[in-house]
């Protein structure tokens, strides 16, 4: 003689199946004289088992669904996902939250876009003139915000500090004031600070 005891005790105890949904069971001992050795085992990939009786199962997504939908935490970069009810009758209810200090919308059920704009956050400060660039406004790296030189001054960028900025009014407002080079015929112009903050001082 044989006892499933799945097909007996299991199934009139528990309703959906008798292990309950997304469970299946097991009884590893079909002699009539060996009861309550059956098991309800979580359906993948859900996890947990319980012996005579259904199992509890636990299925976050955050470890399933969401980490196979893109590379690294599975929210995309600077991201991370919770799982609020991590069971397989809630799905498609894990959340990526954007990781401080970026900010972003919080999105249900998919990657979040994060930004961090080091220039906008303060992180990056360029003087009067210069105007801060971030290359990788995502986050993803930071310190790479730079300063460049507002026209008409010229000079080379510096990464995560003030640019070196000139401003040689002899080339610029000086030439295009007066024709004949700017100061006039038999004239030199000499601009003797070329700080960009240093305007009109340059004289013929």
């Amino acid at each position: 003689c044989v006892l499933d005891e799945c097909a007996t005790a299991c199934a009139s105890c528990v309703p959906a199946g008798g292990c309950g949904a997304h469970q299946t069971c097991l009884d590893d001992n079909t002699d009539p004289a060996s009861l309550s050795d059956w098991t309800c085992t979580c359906d993948s990939p859900a996890v947990g088992a319980q012996a005579a009786g259904s199992a509890t199962c636990v299925l976050d997504e955050c470890a399933t669904a969401c980490a196979t939908c893109l590379p690294g935490s599975g929210c995309g970069a600077n991201a991370t996902c919770t799982d609020p009810t991590a069971t397989p009758a809630s799905l498609s209810d894990w959340v990526c939250s954007c990781d401080a200090p970026t900010t972003g919308s919080n999105v249900t059920g998919g990657p979040t876009e994060c930004s961090y704009d080091e220039c906008t956050v303060g992180a990056g400060s360029c003087p009067a003139l210069q105007t801060c660039f971030d290359p990788s406004p995502s986050g993803t790296v930071l310190g790479d915000w730079y300063c460049a030189c507002d026209a008409p001054s010229v000079g080379s960028n510096a990464t995560g500090a003030p640019a070196n900025c000139v401003l040689d009014e002899c080339a610029t407002a000086c030439a295009s004031c007066v024709p004949a080079g700017g100061c006039g015929a038999h004239q030199t112009c000499l601009d003797d600070s070329t700080d960009p903050a240093s305007l009109s001082d340059w004289t013929c």
